[in-house]
């Protein structure tokens, strides 16, 4: 919907495709390009949350989510104990100020790896009582972990929202450079990514590397790595970072994204 009412359809291959207008003249009877989506878009009265990381893919999934008609008014960021983003490294007044380049509430949620579950579920009833009524999740495929999020939001009375659900690798990563993100690579699992691409653009070349490896997903869905989105569609302004020296934690090496 534009400023002024209006209401558009986006063609989701537009961006990866030219045969296809990125906005196509209605109405829309048949489309060659047409396919039908998994993603879990359930019809929700009222505004919902976003589970933020601050990466690509809760980047996307909010993207897609105001895309698919939701209102997606706050984040959410589950942050370790000391108020980073785990296993990102990514300072906690970078998360407040990605927020506000983007005009969102921002909850931060604070929790030690054995106290995650009892958290999550408060920070689930505090959005209920905030008045939301749903929470956006940027899962792609590994069911164990959708499940997870699904059971426990439901059970609290939110509306579970996937936009991304069952979208391939390629696809997640062809639309996100294709928005206009942009975001660099903090931190790589040790066994999996080439510590030299940290600090490196998330970009073709980085996603190049990644293909190169059969083990490593190309969305980095099993944690291969993680990523700061600083700029693109949304934010009023680029958030400005700085990047430390690599260090060495839980199993991966990670360059830690703090204010500039």
């Amino acid at each position: 919907m534009s400023a002024r009412g209006s209401n558009f359809w986006q063609c989701g291959r537009a961006a990866t495709d030219r045969r296809f207008a990125r906005y196509p003249r209605l109405p829309v009877a048949r489309c060659e390009g047409f396919e039908a989506t998994t993603a879990k878009l359930p019809a929700i009265d009222g505004p919902v949350a976003v589970a933020w990381s601050g990466g690509k893919d809760s980047t996307l999934a909010r993207q897609r989510a105001l895309l698919s008609g939701y209102r997606p008014t706050l984040l959410v960021n589950m942050a370790g104990a000391d108020g980073t983003v785990r296993f990102h490294g990514v300072d906690g007044e970078l998360v407040a100020r990605q927020a506000r380049a983007l005009g969102a509430e921002l909850l931060q949620v604070p929790a030690a790896p054995e106290a995650y579950e009892a958290r999550f579920e408060e920070m689930l009833g505090e959005l209920r009582k905030r008045g939301v009524a749903g929470l956006v999740f940027g899962n792609l495929h590994l069911a164990d972990v959708q499940a997870w999020f699904e059971t426990r939001t439901a059970r609290a009375g939110l509306a579970h929202v996937e936009p991304l659900w069952g979208w391939a690798p390629s696809e997640v990563v062809a639309q996100f450079l294709a928005a206009g993100f942009r975001a660099v690579v903090v931190s790589v699992m040790e066994d999996r990514v080439d510590p030299c691409w940290l600090g490196a653009p998330f970009d073709q070349r980085f996603v190049a590397a990644l293909a190169a490896r059969a083990d490593v997903d190309l969305c980095g869905e099993r944690g291969e790595y993680h990523t700061f989105v600083h700029d693109g569609p949304g934010f009023a302004a680029p958030v400005g970072f700085a990047l430390g020296e690599a260090i060495r934690s839980e199993g991966y090496w990670i360059r830690p994204a703090r204010p500039a």
